[in-house]
């Protein structure tokens, strides 16, 4: 197995960063969500975080070294005044990347999904979570696949449908109906409950493999040797938190004969997420339907 260099999560990051500075579209949309997300605590200060944000626009734009290097020194003045948040994390890693610090962009990029791991992997940096962190998580696409396999497995004698490695995603699509019109209200909230787990697992493996990130960069000689964490397969709920089972497997990002399997699980996911939406689809209409009639 090969194994994770400062440069290669440098060349991820910096890529992904470089991109976003080219695209102001992507880039005002990016930070309107994290905007949206911030906290009530966070929000009181949204005048100063915005004024950080404009000026930051305006180091972007210029053409005049000067003022461009005073925007930078004042944004980050501005965001390192306050407490940590999605908002200043991200914009820290585009004024450090302008700057040329590549390595702290890198850390502030990571910072986001070490504190908002749903937020950086689904709205600020999929591209990041799906080329750096996901490609660690194969036995969690496992153990979900699995877990989902068992939850329907009533279905399977009724519908046909078979959650096998050998399985043709196009016939899982058109399965997809049949399951929905075999389904039962348990069986939706345990697939439900199922994917709050696999969210909080998703989570939580951002947060180990931030810690695991930062200390090959740290690791600038590169004279010690840092192995890989287990993956977390399991999230628990006791009492009003999450507890986190371990696979002590290894993990592996050398798929070779495993390729074709880990993209059928992937796909599995978005067959998933169809029903999900369908089956939520459907049971607004009824709800709708009762209120008419009532």
């Amino acid at each position: 197995m090969s194994t994770t260099t400062a440069d290669e999560i440098l060349q991820q990051t910096t890529t992904f960063l470089s991109e976003i500075l080219s695209q102001s579209d992507l880039r005002r949309r990016i930070l309107s969500t994290l905007r949206t997300n911030l906290s009530p605590s966070v929000q009181l200060n949204i005048k100063q975080l915005n004024l950080a944000g404009e000026t930051l626009e305006n180091a972007i734009t210029t053409t005049n070294f000067s003022v461009k290097s005073s925007s930078l020194r004042l944004s980050e003045k501005l965001l390192l005044s306050y407490p940590q948040n999605p908002y200043s994390s991200f914009l820290l890693s585009l004024i450090y990347t302008l700057c040329q610090r590549h390595i702290d962009a890198c850390i502030s990029l990571l910072d986001l999904f070490k504190t908002h791991p749903s937020i950086a992997r689904s709205e600020a940096a999929p591209q990041v979570f799906e080329e750096m962190f996901l490609i660690n998580f194969v036995p969690v696409l496992e153990w979900y696949n699995e877990e989902r396999s068992r939850i329907l497995s009533s279905l399977s004698s009724i519908s046909g449908y078979e959650s096998d490695d050998n399985s043709v995603v196009m016939d899982s699509v058109v399965s997809c109906t049949t399951l929905l019109s075999n389904m039962n209200d348990n069986q939706a909230l345990k697939l439900k409950d199922l994917e709050r787990d696999y969210e909080q697992v998703l989570d939580e493996n951002c947060r180990v493999f931030v810690g695991y990130f930062k200390e090959i960069l740290g690791n600038k000689d590169g004279n010690r040797v840092i192995d890989r964490p287990s993956v977390v397969l399991e999230a628990v709920y006791k009492g009003d938190k999450y507890e986190y089972n371990q696979d002590e497997k290894s993990t592996s990002t050398d798929f070779g004969s495993e390729n074709r399997r880990y993209n059928v699980m992937l796909n599995f996911q978005l067959i998933y997420y169809l029903i999900f939406m369908f089956y939520n689809s459907l049971q607004a209409q009824k709800s709708f339907q009762v209120q008419n009639i009532s």
